[in-house]
């Protein structure tokens, strides 16, 4: 392999690294990137391979220098950076998988305790949070945020101590799913039916049939992971429905 060659996979690779680094540590457009310095060092390249890969981030439109402040997330083109996180959850496609895993693991017990043991207040903030997704639904970052949010005030409602700190690891991946799969055409308008039904159940004190709501939930977003990242489409198989609450 050529020098040109090398440098150029080295580059390619660093800038792999660095998308990592924006979807992992959850940075939002305008967010400043860790300085040049701390990038070498997390990536073990020099600093021309780190300032080639943020010039090739900034080409995309994914990123943008700003004198003084360094590398930021660019708040430019928005297909840019949908493609690319796609690309990105395509190349950890295997972290997806085990974040599904273990969201069913937590996730449909947790609903089942919010049934049990939520209150009026934690219900009247869980349906606050469907409110600004309801209202976000075309905002993509403002509909995400309300969309994890929702999942930690079930959570806090399961009261449960332990099972809130082991949520709160799986909320920056959560985050980064969540951008590419709600930009899927009607994925938004069904995820919050789905919530929807999910707060119906833990309102009625349905711990069987909320948890039966999360499990469809679940299944519908690995339905979409599986399409955002190159997979088969959704099959449009009817939505299973759970009993009507007594």
């Amino acid at each position: 392999m050529s020098v040109q060659k090398r440098r150029a996979k080295l580059r390619d690779r660093a800038a792999d690294r660095i998308l990592e680094i924006v979807v992992s540590g959850n940075l939002s457009p305008g967010d400043r990137l860790p300085a040049e310095r701390e990038l070498c060092e997390r990536l073990g390249v020099s600093r021309t391979v780190v300032r080639e890969a943020l010039n090739l981030l900034e080409a995309r439109g994914l990123l943008r220098i700003e004198h003084g402040r360094g590398a930021v997330v660019s708040d430019g083109d928005t297909h840019a950076v949908k493609d690319t996180l796609a690309m990105l959850l395509r190349v950890q496609s295997q972290t997806l998988s085990e974040l599904l895993e273990v969201r069913k693991i937590l996730e449909v017990e947790i609903a089942g305790l919010a049934a049990e043991r939520a209150d009026e207040d934690d219900i009247r903030t869980m349906r606050e949070a469907l409110g600004r997704m309801r209202d976000l639904i075309d905002v993509s970052e403002g509909y995400v945020e309300a969309d994890v949010d929702f999942h930690s005030l079930l959570a806090a409602g399961a009261r449960n101590g332990v099972l809130l700190q082991m949520m709160e690891p799986v909320v920056g991946l959560l985050k980064a799913s969540r951008r590419v799969s709600a930009s899927l055409p009607g994925a938004a308008q069904r995820a919050l039916r789905e919530h929807e039904a999910i707060l119906k159940r833990v309102a009625a004190g349905d711990a069987d049939g909320a948890r039966a709501e999360m499990r469809i939930h679940l299944e519908s977003t690995a339905g979409d992971i599986e399409w955002a990242t190159g997979g088969q489409p959704a099959d449009g198989k009817a939505r299973r429905e759970a009993p009507e609450p007594e």
